[in-house]
């Protein structure tokens, strides 16, 4: 039996660039908004420390990708270290991952509804479906996403760059209104780390390595800078072009006033008499810090071209929000894969998706977003996640890698990992829901471990087949290939009619055939997975053993092919010219045509793509 499960590098920079510019990019569509929030007219000098930040972890993260050429971020170097460390590493990336589902598509329904008119206590409700249809989307795993995030990035690229260009005639105007920060450094600092979330999405990059085209080094090094670039000088314009809005105030922080009005609704309704009611926010400023580049849009560039902007930049959330369900559907696979997790957590329905993992990867952004309801309070629970993650995979990289970095790369690596860490620290002290949360994630993760271990302790390598299952009859049974006679290649997920057809017109052919089973792996994850055996796989087991039965009792030469990991089509193509076959036969799919649309038809690429030399017959 040949096994197949090699997935190909052919994730070029121009490829991988525009993936980490929806994540690292799509940042800036709330962060600059929530640096106003926190800072006022200090804006700017908040998004130049954390550009900076962003320079030094980009820089780090081009040397965890060349040392980690195999990819899986910080798991698969965490693991390197302790697979208890691994874990935990994977924890506060699932964290971060749940986060960004749920401010992604919180800030979507603003970009979108916000212009519309739809009121904000409509959002979180609005948030919670658009979770859930992404949600549907990912059970039959689309095969078109990442050409969409493709195409948005590039459109909310082209959108941010008309609105700096709008805005570099009224920079003056951001500068004469701007101050430097004030009040007490542990306020100063506070605000600082209150932005930091715009580091998110970094991580993304090194979890790409393992499909990069090699070298890994020249091509990750030439997906971040550029986006890096981008995203700093964007950053810093868009930071001091929405400090030259009119209407501003230079007095307390949005931050300051919802904290006021909290303060006062909290106390008993004889105290409230005694004070003066601090007022709520208004919707203005609302969309001050819910939707920045809309608002600077709209002074800019009229309501118009605003309002095709939050278009752009509403699907490029959406699509992150997307992005992110991915993760965690990918982190579960993998884990539950080595034995960390469940082994339910890597079942996969019928289009190759894990189904399980899809459940928590929808539900608790979802929850996160229908408890907290505002930017800021979910900003809170953001940053502690992809902070700790960063911090764990530069560190364990300075471990594991030390034999093949120079010293000031170690000693930046370090540099990197203590700065982080001490912002880390200072989420953990300064905003305990944050803390709670995490805990809440980490323990969860580290209580499934416990409970999985001892059955993957326990569990054989090679499972025995199920007794219901007749045992193949042995390879000498089998008549043996002839190279110089026709060859037959028949695919099948678990059709046993196409088998007996193929088998019967190999007999009246005098012919060889392959039986190709391809179980699709619709999981995004660049690093290391453990691939699924014939011997894990009831369906390709039951399949082989009735095939070899047919093919002793027709006397005709039958190679099994098992193929895990790729696309159907591209496995048929793939093996169709490797061995040169005459024949081709697909069986039509019973799939309904949207669903073929969304997924892809295997049928109609098979017969695009089949070397001329290849006859492609369908059974119907």
């Amino acid at each position: 039996m040949i096994v197949h499960s090699e997935r190909p590098r052919d994730l070029r920079w121009y490829h991988a660039g525009p993936m980490l510019f929806g994540d690292l990019g799509t940042s800036r569509l709330y962060v600059m908004g929530l640096a106003f929030f926190h800072a006022g007219l200090a804006a700017p000098y908040h998004v130049a420390a954390i550009s900076a930040l962003i320079l030094l972890v980009g820089w780090a993260y081009t040397v965890v990708c060349r040392l980690h050429p195999d990819g899986g971020g910080v798991y698969t170097s965490a693991r390197a270290v302790h697979p208890v460390l691994g874990v935990f590493g994977a924890t506060l990336l699932f964290a971060d991952y749940v986060v960004t589902a749920a401010i992604s598509g919180y800030e979507a329904l603003a970009y979108i509804g916000g212009p519309l008119g739809l009121p904000r206590e409509a959002f979180p409700y609005l948030t919670a479906v658009a979770l859930l249809l992404i949600g549907a989307l990912n059970y039959i795993g689309p095969r078109r996403a990442g050409t969409f995030a493709l195409y948005v990035a590039l459109g909310s690229f082209i959108a941010a760059s008309v609105i700096v260009a709008a805005s570099i005639p009224s920079l003056d105007d951001g500068l004469r209104a701007m101050h430097a920060p004030r009040g007490a450094p542990t306020r100063i600092w506070t605000d600082f780390v209150a932005v930091v979330l715009a580091l998110s999405g970094i991580e993304a990059v090194a979890s790409m390595t393992g499909i990069m085209v090699q070298p890994v080094a020249r091509t990750s090094r030439r997906a971040i800078w550029p986006v890096v670039a981008e995203v700093i000088l964007f950053n810093i314009l868009l930071a001091v072009a929405f400090c030259g809005l009119p209407h501003l105030e230079g007095g307390p922080s949005l931050a300051d006033k919802e904290h006021a009005r909290k303060a006062w609704e909290s106390l008993p309704r004889g105290a409230q008499q005694a004070q003066p009611e601090p007022p709520a926010l208004t919707e203005h400023e609302h969309a001050l810090y819910e939707r920045s580049l809309d608002v600077l849009a709209r002074q800019r560039l009229g309501p118009v071209v605003a309002s095709i902007a939050s278009v752009i930049f509403g699907l490029l959330l959406l699509s992150a929000c997307n992005t992110a369900i991915l993760g965690l559907i990918g982190v579960q696979y993998v884990m539950s894969r080595d034995g960390e997790l469940p082994r339910a957590m890597s079942r996969l329905n019928s289009f190759g998706v894990p189904w399980v993992g899809l459940l928590p990867a929808c539900v608790l952004p979802i929850a996160i977003v229908l408890l907290t309801r505002s930017v800021n309070e979910m900003a809170d629970l953001y940053a502690i996640g992809v902070v700790g993650a960063i911090i764990i995979n530069v560190a364990c990289t300075a471990v594991t890698g030390a034999s093949e970095t120079k010293t000031r790369e170690r000693l930046g690596l370090w540099t990197t990992a203590a700065v982080l860490g001490v912002i880390w620290v200072t989420i953990a002290v300064t905003k305990p829901m944050a803390a709670a949360f995490l805990c809440f994630i980490v323990v969860g993760g580290l209580g499934l471990r416990f409970v999985s271990r001892p059955k993957a302790a326990a569990r054989p390598t090679a499972p025995a087949a199920p007794p219901t299952i007749a045992p193949p009859p042995t390879p000498t049974a089998l008549r043996p290939f002839d190279p110089s006679k026709p060859k037959i290649l028949v695919a099948s997920r678990g059709n046993p009619s196409i088998v007996r057809f193929a088998i019967e017109e190999a007999r009246h052919r005098d012919a060889n055939v392959f039986l190709l089973f391809v179980r699709e792996v619709n999981v995004t994850y660049g690093g290391p997975i453990r691939t699924l055996s014939p011997d894990e796989d009831p369906d390709a087991r039951q399949l082989f053993a009735d095939a070899q039965t047919r093919a002793v009792e027709a006397d005709v030469p039958l190679q099994l092919i098992y193929s895990a990991g790729g696309k159907a089509a591209d496995a048929i193509l793939d093996f169709a010219a490797t061995y040169a076959v005459d024949l081709v036969i697909l069986g039509v799919s019973r799939r309904a045509a949207l669903l073929r649309a969304l997924h892809g038809d295997v049928i109609t690429t098979v017969a695009d793509h089949l070397p001329v030399e290849s006859t492609l017959l369908i059974h119907a």
